[in-house]
């Protein structure tokens, strides 16, 4: 009995898995050792598991001691630790919002980067915002490591988190006297709320995290105006480079940008002569050019106005102040830039269209999405089919949109000079394909 066993277990250990847990001698020729049986697990005395189970609750506490504030310190920042604050935040939060549809405390898809992302954004924001009051402990900007032996600093990254989840707990805990539903977000705040209620039923909403953003910030606003919500959601959401971000624009902020709406018409002034425009000035494209038949450029007398380098086209109307939105169809095409310049931006020769100079422009070549500046900045998600356009000269933003799918894809930060108007740009090299100003 004791030579069988010890040759069963010669076998389970020397012997290797087929499919799905099945065992084969190593000269062993059979096709049917690749049958369906369970992995061999191991086996744990009673002893040891008690041991584990003590481990285990132990590590526990220790988590809800750090995530309580407490003086509990560890060597790193967990997946764990992370989640256990963002859970506690989320209670607290639907204890005192009246949030009736959406539950902030469900598991969610949300990644280890995206969270410690989140944790710092605002404990950052909490230290800066004078409605909360944080106190010293809970700030994250001072540097400690200098007061300890080399061999004993914790990495910056591990100290911010530590130093952020406590700014974090702190505040939650200044929740904990509020009574059930007893913050009024007014009713713009709420209409954004149940649009982010669709979005998580039809699977459009990736986590819950952008939700407790909203929450939070608008938590923090002072005076609430009319339309400040979406004005504001969008100079803090987009120009956030921050992997918390909502990836589909709720109905009352793309309402709110398209009331910015602007008829925009090609200037033939501009263009480069080597373009076609269409009679109604809304679509452009590369004219065929056959020089011993045609040649464009002899009926031109270039001006100063004119590209005479990059194949480009400005609009007619130039704005130096306000808010304003187009949209440009570019439905099949390979190649194109859009954006906007200023009036005293270079046109002549193959000029560097930079921020530097006066340019902010979405550029799409050989297949790959860039904003482009200096170096360009690669954008890895999909090529849009409908590119959406909005410029607010006082708040210094240009960004771009997907359109069809609401979706924001990158913003400007841009200081400008109101002396001087800011232009709608267009560029395509296509003969086949136009570029439509819809």
């Amino acid at each position: 009995m004791a030579s069988q066993t010890a040759e069963r277990e010669s076998e389970r250990i020397g012997g290797s898995y087929g499919s799905f847990g099945s065992i084969r001698k190593k000269k062993e020729n059979n096709p049917r050792t690749c049958s369906s049986q369970p992995f061999a697990k191991p086996v744990m005395s009673l002893r040891k598991f008690a041991k584990v189970k003590e481990y285990l609750k132990r590590k526990a506490l220790e988590l809800l001691a750090q995530v309580k504030g407490t003086d509990t310190e560890k060597d790193d920042f967990t997946f764990d630790e992370s989640k256990l604050i963002i859970r506690e935040l989320a209670a607290k939060l639907s204890w005192v919002v009246p949030i009736r549809n959406i539950s902030l405390l469900c598991e969610d898809g949300s990644c280890q980067e995206e969270r410690q992302d989140f944790i710092l954004q605002w404990a950052e924001e909490l230290n800066h915002s004078p409605q909360t009051g944080q106190s010293q402990a809970g700030e994250i900007t001072r540097d400690r490591r200098s007061e300890e032996p080399l061999d004993q600093q914790i990495p910056a990254k591990e100290q911010k988190l530590k130093e952020a989840s406590k700014a974090l707990s702190n505040w939650a805990r200044t929740l904990d006297g509020m009574e059930q539903d007893s913050v009024c977000l007014g009713e713009d705040v709420c209409s954004v709320l149940q649009d982010l209620e669709r979005q998580w039923k039809r699977g459009k909403l990736p986590n819950m995290l952008p939700v407790m953003d909203f929450i939070i910030w608008s938590m923090l606003q002072e005076q609430p105006q009319e339309g400040s919500i979406a004005k504001q959601w969008l100079r803090n959401n987009q120009r956030s480079r921050s992997r918390v971000t909502l990836n589909h624009i709720p109905d009352s902020v793309w309402k709110w940008i398209l009331k910015a709406s602007a008829k925009i018409t090609l200037d033939e002034k501009t263009a480069n002569p080597s373009l076609l425009l269409s009679p109604n000035k809304k679509r452009v494209k590369m004219d065929t050019i056959i020089e011993s038949v045609y040649n464009p450029w002899g009926h031109y007398e270039m001006t100063s106005k004119m590209y005479s380098g990059w194949w480009c086209v400005l609009g007619t109307t130039g704005f130096n102040s306000g808010r304003h939105y187009w949209e440009v169809g570019v439905r099949g095409k390979a190649e194109w830039r859009i954006g906007v310049v200023r009036e005293s931006a270079p046109r002549q020769g193959f000029v560097d269209l930079s921020p530097k100079r006066g340019y902010w422009t979405l550029l799409l070549q050989l297949g790959q999405l860039m904003a482009v500046t200096s170096p360009v900045t690669k954008l890895n998600q999909s090529v849009p089919s409908r590119v959406g356009v909005y410029l607010d000269v006082e708040e210094g933003q240009v960004s771009f949109y997907d359109a069809e799918k609401r979706r924001h894809i990158y913003t400007f930060d841009v200081d400008f000079d109101v002396s001087e108007k800011i232009y709608p740009l267009f560029h395509t090299i296509e003969t086949d394909r136009e570029l439509v100003i819809l």
